[in-house]
């Protein structure tokens, strides 16, 4: 797993795909910090948080959800 970046490190990133990976290692930091307190829900939410950023990353998922301009609601 990727070590955790300081905040010099995501103020100086330079591209979106740093600013990703220094979330991504925030997020890696903040689940085991969850899990150690055993708080199951945050640990579970923060984890998809985690996997997300990780599939946007792998270029797996887009970062974008498009929305369906004409959803019909009135």
């Amino acid at each position: 797993m990727r070590e955790a970046l300081g905040a010099e490190t995501y103020k100086g990133a330079a591209d979106k795909t740093e600013k990703l990976e220094f979330v991504h290692a925030m997020l890696g930091q903040l689940r085991r910090m969850t899990a150690d307190e055993e708080h199951e829900m945050l640990t579970y939410l923060i984890d998809m948080a985690c996997t997300e950023a990780n599939d946007i990353l792998r270029g797996a998922r887009p970062s974008r959800i498009r929305r369906n301009q004409g959803n019909g609601a009135s």
